[in-house]
């Protein structure tokens, strides 16, 4: 399967191209009690891949309504964000700026590299600075509150990015081939869990947090479910079922194996396994989590057997690269 890619800023263009997005029947020994099926959003764009995609569509509408130019957004080095935001600056017209955490290395990672070469200007901040991203003088301590400049949350988190995984929510809505019990998603600043479960009525949500967050990726999830429009139920969290008549959303919190960005051995040898089974890369900070997690709850049989679940690939797959170069470093060092 090839990627996709995106020419038009325009929704009913990206909805258009959602709906041509394959749905994959995964044939795996992970998965022998239940039926897994992938919506492979990670070919809707070589570099503007998956969930980012559909965050950075109205925010970048109402960066061309306003008259902006600029795009600045925030991130760390290997922010599949930041990366989607310089390709789609480069690509439509807009100027970038990424606030990145922490101090400029002498060489910088893949990712940046690329936002560079797409033309972002990379901003360092210190982590101290950093923390204030979402306070209203942020941009003006870093002399960025000028006219003509757009900012977007870190991951495209605001009532824009909820809009464009709305808009997925209804694609997948329309288009889903079976009844299925279940969608399964990463779940990082729980935007996307919530815009999809504020779109879809056909089964319920569960979000697969990869970070270790403490309650807040709840608490986030029920102000953005307060804010949208809803077709929505309770949610809970932590455990899911196949069972949705008992909640529309669900959270878990079981299997960010160690924190954002750890990658354990067991984690390694599993994706290593799905991918070879399947034939679909995995990215590690958040498909692979979210796929060794439905294969520990099918096979704990908190999932009921003979369950139909969706799985979303959210793209970010540039941020396999990060590894890559870890593991290498290592082996240097050693």
């Amino acid at each position: 399967m090839s990627p996709r890619y995106l020419t038009h800023l325009d929704p009913v263009y990206l909805q258009e191209t959602a709906r041509q997005i394959p749905y994959q029947r995964i044939h795996c020994d992970l998965f022998p009690a239940i039926e897994v099926w992938i919506r492979r959003d990670d070919l809707l764009d070589p570099v503007i891949s998956g969930n980012k995609a559909y965050k950075l569509l109205f925010n970048l509408l109402e960066a061309e309504e306003q008259g902006a130019h600029t795009i600045v957004t925030c991130g760390g080095a290997w922010s599949n964000h930041i990366h989607a935001t310089a390709a789609a600056g480069a690509r439509f017209g807009f100027r970038t700026i990424g606030i990145i955490r922490g101090e400029r290395r002498p060489v910088l990672s893949a990712t940046l590299q690329d936002a560079e070469r797409l033309g972002m200007q990379l901003r360092f901040v210190r982590r101290e600075t950093y923390r204030r991203r979402n306070e209203p003088e942020f941009l003006s301590e870093l002399g960025l509150a000028q006219p003509g400049i757009l900012y977007i949350p870190e991951g495209g988190a605001n009532l824009a990015g909820a809009r464009g995984i709305q808009l997925l929510g209804q694609v997948i809505e329309e288009t889903a081939p079976i009844d299925f019990d279940q969608l399964w998603l990463a779940c990082g600043t729980g935007l996307t869990a919530a815009g999809l479960a504020a779109s879809i009525t056909r089964f319920s949500v569960c979000g697969v947090e990869v970070l270790k967050a403490g309650s807040s990726i709840q608490r986030d999830v029920e102000q953005w479910l307060k804010r949208l429009p809803k077709p929505y139920g309770a949610m809970r969290e932590p455990g899911c079922t196949s069972n949705h008549t008992e909640a529309d959303l669900f959270l878990n919190s079981t299997y960010h194996c160690g924190g954002y960005a750890k990658n354990p051995q067991y984690l390694r040898d599993f994706q290593k396994v799905f991918e070879c089974q399947t034939g679909i890369p995995l990215d590690p900070v958040y498909t692979a989590k979210l796929m060794y997690a439905l294969h520990r709850e099918s096979e704990g049989g908190r999932i009921s057997s003979g369950s139909r679940m969706l799985v979303l690939h959210s793209g970010g797959l540039q941020g396999r690269r990060g590894f890559r170069e870890k593991v290498l470093s290592k082996r240097l060092q050693n």
